[in-house]
Formats: structure tokens, C-alpha cells, sequence
């Protein structure tokens, strides 16, 4: 029974050692976080107030292009606090890999048998190109 007592409050010690070492690194990802909103809002105010005489840059093309800052921004954002986890480069790969098949897939069924062989070498190119694949450096 002592053992076994013993063995359960090694454990319990083991994970508030892990838990007090871990709560650093989340304040320092919240601190990330609202810095980095902090600048993307002030990135899209400072956008929408920009207002050049003699030119026709019409409102809703300011309106997209702050809506594709913030879009990209938050995207950003979320992709440095990852990569402050060491969990970014994974996820990326993942994402590419993944859109990579989404596309040789889609290719697939659009060329149909007939043109197979074009359809894989497009694709093998796109892998090229993107860096995806199975090669190992």
C-alpha cells in the first residue's frame, strides 16, 4: 500500500514540476497573442483611414484589401505562436502535404483516364515545386 502511495505522489510531483514549467511558456504565447492582435487592428485602422487625393482608389478596395490583411494577419499570428510551440513545421507540412493530394485528387478526376500520364506529371511538378514528397533531406 505504502508503495503504491508512494509511486501515485511521484507522479502527481513529476506533473506540477511539468505544469509550472509550462506556464511561462502560455504566458508568454497570450502575451504573443495580444501584442500580435494589437498590431493587426492597428494595421487595418491605419488602412482604412489612408485617403490619397487625385487617385480613384475607390473605399471598398480599401475595405477588401484591410479585410485580406486582418485575413492574413490572424494567419500570421497563429503560425508564429506554433512555431513557438515547435509544433509549426509539422502542421505546415501537414497542410501542404494534404493540399498537395487535395490537388493530384482533383486533377484526377477532372483529366480522367485519358490523360493520366500528364495528370501525374503535373502533379510530380507541383511536388517539385512546393517541396512536398516523400524525399528526405
Amino acid at each position: 500500500m505504502t508503495e503504491s502511495f508512494n509511486i501515485i505522489v511521484a507522479a502527481l510531483n513529476q506533473l506540477f514540476v511539468q505544469l509550472v514549467g509550462l506556464i511561462p511558456k502560455i504566458i508568454i504565447t497570450l502575451i504573443i497573442w495580444w501584442v500580435g492582435k494589437y498590431l493587426i487592428r492597428l494595421a487595418v485602422r491605419l488602412i482604412r483611414k489612408i485617403n490619397i487625393k487625385g487617385t480613384k482608389i475607390d473605399n471598398k478596395i480599401i475595405g477588401v484589401f484591410s479585410s485580406v490583411v486582418l485575413i492574413v494577419g490572424k494567419v500570421l499570428l497563429i503560425l508564429i505562436i506554433l512555431d513557438y510551440w515547435n509544433i509549426g513545421k509539422p502542421i505546415i507540412s501537414a497542410l501542404a502535404n494534404g493540399l498537395t493530394l487535395t490537388f493530384a485528387i482533383a486533377l484526377g478526376l477532372s483529366f480522367g483516364k485519358a490523360l493520366e500520364p500528364e495528370a501525374r506529371g503535373v502533379v510530380e511538378r507541383f511536388k517539385k515545386k512546393v517541396g512536398t514528397g516523400n524525399n528526405k533531406k
